[in-house]
């Protein structure tokens, strides 16, 4: 699949210039690359400096790259603290993950992101059933008697190294959301839920992934430039489509950012009985102290 630059930006997502001038950070940095597989996540206050970044972060540099990442980090922080001060945020969760070259994501995987302090969770299990309210979606609290929050409804993410993001185009989103869905509807099994990692909706997402890779292939897709970062919406009803590019050809870093009130971040650590704000980082194969 061709990408294309994006002409023009959507109710769903918008291409914007963080750092001008910026050239591909393979020629800029020829000696930053990515050693074996590893992420790293932060939940907590912003960032405002490099000597604010705690130590796991260097430790998960260290782990999965080699060169310093700081130079094309920093400035995307920077914008992205700007982005959440705008909105009056001060907390995010932020991951970056480093990858080594792959063909997993040569089938491509559309989806868009789910709310993520819902109420009714994330990924499979926001479908809708068919005894469900019709004008039921995320954050609506019709139907199910639950009401949520007010929450965020966006993210940012951009790309250090590697290619960008997949976007379907702006003119295409709605339809690829309502083809999205139609598919989910199609391919669900009703089941319960027993695992954070379940075995039937793993089965369900692959089957909607190769379905989703046939039906939207004819709408394109759309990547932004390097020194660019996506600012885009999550959720059911206007969320915006997208995959991750195929990565046969190189390594990547991708970063991205959750932006969120204190107290559900909080709440959120605590239920998986971490402290906050914390960061932690994984890498396969890799012995801890």
């Amino acid at each position: 699949m061709k990408a294309e630059r994006a002409s023009t930006t959507s109710s769903s997502f918008e291409f914007i210039k963080y750092e001008s001038g910026k050239n591909d950070s393979c020629t800029a940095y020829p000696d930053l690359c990515v050693t074996r597989n590893a992420f790293w996540s932060y939940c907590g206050p912003l960032l405002a400096e490099a000597q604010d970044l705690p130590p796991t972060f260097h430790e998960w540099a260290s782990a999965g790259l080699s060169g310093s990442l700081l130079p094309l980090l920093m400035p995307f922080l920077e914008f992205a603290n700007g982005v959440l001060r705008e909105h009056e945020l001060d907390h995010y969760w932020l991951t970056i993950r480093a990858t080594k070259a792959t063909r997993e994501f040569d089938e491509p995987r559309w989806h868009t992101d789910d709310m993520f302090f819902s109420a009714r969770g994330g990924g499979l299990r926001t479908i809708p059933r068919e005894n469900e309210d019709e004008d039921e979606g995320e954050g609506s609290g019709s139907g199910s008697g639950r009401t949520l929050d007010l929450q965020t409804d966006w993210k940012l993410c951009t790309t250090l190294l590697g290619p960008s993001t997949m976007f379907i185009p702006p003119r295409h989103q709605a339809e690829a959301r309502g083809t999205q869905q139609s598919a989910r509807r199609a391919l669900s099994t009703d089941h319960e839920c027993t695992s954070i990692r379940c075995v039937a909706c793993a089965a369900t997402a692959d089957a909607v992934r190769e379905k989703l890779s046939r039906d939207l292939e004819r709408l394109g897709a759309v990547q932004c430039t390097p020194g660019e970062c996506v600012f885009f919406h999550i959720g059911q009803e206007k969320g915006a489509v997208h995959s991750e590019p195929p990565m046969g050809g190189g390594d990547r870093v991708f970063v991205n950012v959750v932006p969120g009130k204190r107290g559900e971040l909080e709440k959120l650590m605590a239920k998986w009985g971490m402290d906050f704000p914390r960061s932690w980082w994984i890498a396969p194969n890799v012995p801890r102290g």
